[in-house]
C-alpha cells in the first residue's frame, strides 16, 4: 500500500543525496532481479537503500549512514542482530555439519520449549517458514474435520499460497459490503478454483462470523486469524472478548481456530497472544522470533490432530530443511538462554517508554496522529484513529503524511517500521533505553517537519 507515492520534495531529495551509493547497487542489481528486489515488500520508490552490515539494533548502508532499526526483518531477530550468544552457538553447530536431514536431540530440547510456552498444544512438526506453516495447518484442519472451507479475516496476512492470499489487500471498492467481504485474489496466477473455499469476514466482528458459520454451516474447517492484525494496517488488538466470544462459536459450530502467531508468537509474551488473551486455539503456526533469526517455523495441535501426520497417519508434510540443526541451534538459544520471563518485562518496559514518548509528543505538537501499540510493537496512525479492522484503518490513512514521516525518520537514521508502510516497530533485547530516547528526539523533529 502506497508504494507508488513519493514523499515531498524536500525530504526526497535528502534521501537520495544520503544514499548514492544504494542507488548504484539498485541499478545493478534490477537487471537481475524483478524489481531489484528478492521479496516485493522490499521495494520502496525511488529506489530502496542497501545494507552493509548490522549488529545489535543497528545497521550501517553502503553510504556508511547508521540507522537504528526497528523493523528487524519484519520481527525474527527478537534478540536483535547478530546477538553474541546466537553467533557462538551456530558458529559450534556449523563445524558439527549444517545440514542432516536425520533426526537429531536438539529438535526435541526445542520442542519442549514451545510446549511450556503452548501448553494446549501436544505435539508439533516444524517447517521453515510462516507461509510452510500456514499452509499445514490450514491442510490439517481440513484432514481433520473433514470439511473444505476456511474463513480467512479481511486484511489479514498468512503467506504466499493461493487460499490465504486473497483480500489481503482488497481495494475497497472492490471489496463488497462489511457483512460479507468479496474473495479477491491478491496475485496474478491464483486459480478461480483455489478461492471457491474461502470465505472472508472481518476482524473483531462476531455477528458478521456468526451469519458466515449459518450460512455455510457443516461446511467450514477453521478460521484462521493473525492474533493481533500487524500486516499492512499497522497495530490492530482484538476487541474486549472477542476471542472468547469466537471459541465459543466455534464449538457450536464444530469449527477449529487457527491462531496465526508467525509474529506474536515469542514477541508479545513468554506464552505468545495465547496467554496474553487467554485463548486455546485448536492449531497455531509459528516462525519469525522462535528462530531468532534463522530459517525455522512451526505448527502444533492437540494430539489427536497431529496424529494424522505421517508416518502415524495419511496426512503428508516432509521437507529436506525441516528442523535443520543451524536453525533449531539459534532456536534453542534464542528461546532458553535469551527470551526469559525476565526478558519479556525489559522489553514491555522499554515500549511503555516509547509509546508514552510518542503521546506527550503527538500532544506537545498538534500534530494529528495516535500511537497503538502491543507488547514490544506499535504504531502511529496519520490521522488520530482508534481502528477495529482493515477497512477502518485504510479508509482514514493519509498514506501521504505516513510516507513523508517515514522517509523524514530515515534521513535522520531511524528505521521505524517497515517499507511497507502501515507495518509497526519492533522493539527488541539489543534495543536500549539510550535507543528509544534517540528514537523520540528523531519523531519530534519528524513530527515538526511533516505537521
Amino acid at each position: 500500500m502506497g508504494e507508488k507515492i513519493l514523499p515531498r520534495k524536500e525530504i526526497l531529495d535528502q534521501y537520495i543525496e544520503r544514499t548514492l551509493k544504494s542507488k548504484k547497487a539498485y541499478e545493478e542489481a534490477k537487471e537481475l532481479i524483478p524489481g531489484g528486489v528478492g521479496s516485493g515488500y522490499r521495494y520502496i520508490v525511488p529506489y530502496p537503500f542497501f545494507i552493509k552490515e548490522a549488529k545489535g539494533s543497528k545497521f550501517w548502508d553502503l553510504d556508511g549512514n547508521e540507522y537504528i532499526d526497528y523493523l528487524m526483518a519484519y520481527g525474527p531477530l527478537i534478540a536483535g542482530h547478530a546477538h553474541p550468544v546466537i553467533v557462538e552457538a551456530v558458529k559450534e553447530q556449523l563445524e558439527k555439519g549444517s545440514l542432516y536431514a536425520i533426526p537429531h536431540e536438539k529438535t526435541v530440547e526445542f520442542l519442549r520449549e514451545l510446549k511450556k510456552r503452548y501448553p494446549m498444544l501436544d505435539m508439533f512438526r516444524l517447517t521453515n517458514s510462516g507461509t510452510e506453516s500456514t499452509l499445514h495447518a490450514i491442510r490439517l484442519a481440513r484432514a481433520y474435520t473433514g470439511k473444505d472451507k476456511i474463513v480467512k479475516i479481511e486484511g489479514c496476512y498468512h503467506g504466499m499460497h493461493d487460499n490465504v492470499l486473497v483480500s489481503v489487500e482488497p481495494r475497497l471498492g472492490a471489496a463488497g459490503p462489511r457483512w460479507a467481504p468479496s474473495v479477491i485474489p491478491d496475485s496474478l496466477g491464483t486459480t478461480k478454483a483455489s478461492l471457491q473455499d474461502v470465505v472472508v469476514a472481518p476482524f473483531n466482528d462476531i455477528e458478521v462470523m456468526e451469519r458466515i458459520f449459518q450460512k455455510h454451516e457443516g461446511e467450514i474447517a477453521a478460521v484462521i486469524l493473525e492474533a493481533v492484525m500487524m500486516n499492512g494496517v499497522g497495530v490492530i488488538p482484538p476487541v474486549k472478548n472477542y476471542y472468547q466470544d469466537l471459541r465459543k462459536l466455534t464449538d457450536e459450530y464444530n469449527v477449529l481456530i487457527i491462531f496465526d502467531e508467525v509474529k506474536t508468537g515469542a514477541r508479545v509474551a513468554y506464552g505468545g497472544a495465547a496467554e496474553l488473551y487467554n485463548v486455546k486455539p485448536d492449531i497455531v503456526t509459528l516462525a519469525k522470533a522462535i528462530g531468532g533469526g534463522f530459517s525455522l517455523g512451526a505448527f502444533g495441535a492437540r494430539k489427536e490432530i497431529m496424529e494424522l501426520v505421517t508416518p502415524l497417519g495419511r496426512f503428508l508434510h516432509g521437507g529436506t530443511y525441516n528442523a535443520n540443526p543451524l536453525a533449531i541451534t539459534a532456536g534453542v538459544v534464542t528461546l532458553k538462554k535469551i527470551m526469559t520471563k525476565q526478558a519479556y518485562r525489559y522489553l514491555h518496559k522499554l515500549n511503555e517508554e516509547m509509546v508514552k514518548g510518542v503521546n506527550d509528543l503527538i500532544e506537545d505538537t498538534g500534530i494529528n496522529a495516535s500511537v497503538t501499540s502491543v507488547s514490544p510493537m506499535g504504531y502511529i496512525y496519520f490521522p488520530a484513529m482508534k481502528p477495529k479492522n482493515y477497512r477502518e484503518a485504510v479508509s482514514r490513512v493519509n498514506m501521504q503524511k505516513t510516507i513523508d514521516f517515514w522517509f523524514a525518520m530515515l534521513n535522520r537514521g531511524v528505521l521505524i517500521w517497515a517499507p511497507c508502510q502501515m507495518e509497526q516497530w519492533n522493539i527488541t533485547m539489543a534495543h536500549t533505553e539510550e535507543d528509544i530516547q534517540y528514537t523520540l528526539e528523531k519523531i519530534d523533529e519528524a513530527f515538526q517537519q511533516v505537521k
